[in-house]
């Protein structure tokens, strides 16, 4: 399955607050998976991330980046997002482990906790029909 770094830092940055509920083994089975699969995409990911901002990214003398109003100083803004959003949209192909959807149902049963519209979005990519 292919899958964009946008949706892997999405996923990754969301799915600690779904761990920490009481969800089916198949679906904990199935984010573990994922989030493993996931972790060398997202290594590469941040190392090129930081590449880009190192590029980009006014520095003082010593060589730290300058932060202004709690955001890095951008010398070229244009050319900046531009190179993140082409980094954002680098698809990887993944061995995804999937779950049925009867299995994200199962969480709606008293014996397991709800999961909300943002959950279920950020699990979508790996449900199968």
């Amino acid at each position: 399955m292919k899958i964009k770094n946008s949706q892997v830092v999405a996923f990754l940055n969301g799915i600690a607050e779904i761990q920490n509920k009481k969800l089916p083994i198949k679906v904990c089975y199935a984010i573990t998976r994922n989030i493993n699969l996931m972790e060398s995409v997202a290594k590469a990911y941040e190392e090129e991330r930081m590449k880009v901002l190192d590029k980009y990214v006014q520095k003082e003398g010593n060589g730290e980046y300058i932060v202004k109003d709690g955001a890095y100083k951008i010398e070229d803004v244009s050319s900046y997002e531009s190179e993140m959003e082409e980094l954002l949209e680098i698809e990887n192909e993944l061995a995804v482990h999937t779950v049925r959807f009867e299995e994200l149902e199962k969480c709606d049963t008293e014996q397991f906790e709800a999961l909300s519209v943002r959950d279920i979005n950020l699990l979508t990519f790996m449900t199968a029909e």
